[in-house]
């Protein structure tokens, strides 16, 4: 049977400070201040990325959203008050705005169509909607399946757990994530440029 080893005063005294310059685990989310919660962006589900949509009546939104596309570009959203909707013509779309997460816990809204019964069919449309509604319960990607006309939905093969939803209410969200974007008067910038007015 061996003895313990015995350390001299000066050994143990440099253990001892090597365990306290030692970082703790988590050190590099812990330290530092008090984080920010994101700002959230807007836009459709990831085709990247696994998400959930939160199911909860308050985080349903409907709001009048303007989309300046350019060609091969993404574009960039406005929310509009509905009293303007004449003012934007076919720029404006009625959306519900619904809180996404990623897998990795970065907010998103996503604009969801309301469709209109009376009008006429749109695939790409109706499968974005069916996407949120599974999206509610599993974590879902998307992808556009252009022969198709319409979102491809995949599910993820396993669950990967809880979705991280943010803090904020959806009035917050809402107004951080179209900061700087919103279409109140008739003199924005945006209503300025379709009447060609200086």
């Amino acid at each position: 049977m061996s003895t313990p080893v015995q350390l001299k005063d000066s050994q143990s005294e440099t253990i001892q400070l090597l365990e306290q310059l030692k970082l703790p685990d988590g050190f590099a989310t812990s330290g530092g201040g008090v984080k920010q919660p994101l700002k959230p962006s807007y836009g459709k589900l990831s085709k990247h990325r696994f998400s959930r949509v939160h199911p909860g009546e308050d985080f349903k939104w409907p709001a009048l959203i303007v989309t300046l596309k350019e060609s091969g570009g993404n574009g960039e959203s406005f929310i509009a008050i509905p009293a303007l909707r004449s003012r934007l013509g076919s720029l404006a779309s009625p959306k519900v705005l619904r809180l996404a997460v990623d897998n990795a816990g970065t907010p998103r809204l996503v604009g969801v169509p309301i469709i209109d019964p009376n009008g006429r069919p749109n695939s790409w449309n109706h499968s974005l909607v069916r996407a949120v509604q599974i999206a509610e319960s599993q974590w879902v990607r998307i992808e556009s399946n252009n022969a198709a006309a319409q979102y491809e939905v995949i599910v993820a093969k396993e669950d990967l757990g809880a979705p991280q939803w943010p803090n904020q209410s959806m009035q917050e969200l809402v107004l951080a994530c179209f900061d700087g974007k919103i279409i109140q008067s008739v003199d924005h910038p945006v209503i300025r440029d379709l009447e060609g007015r200086l």
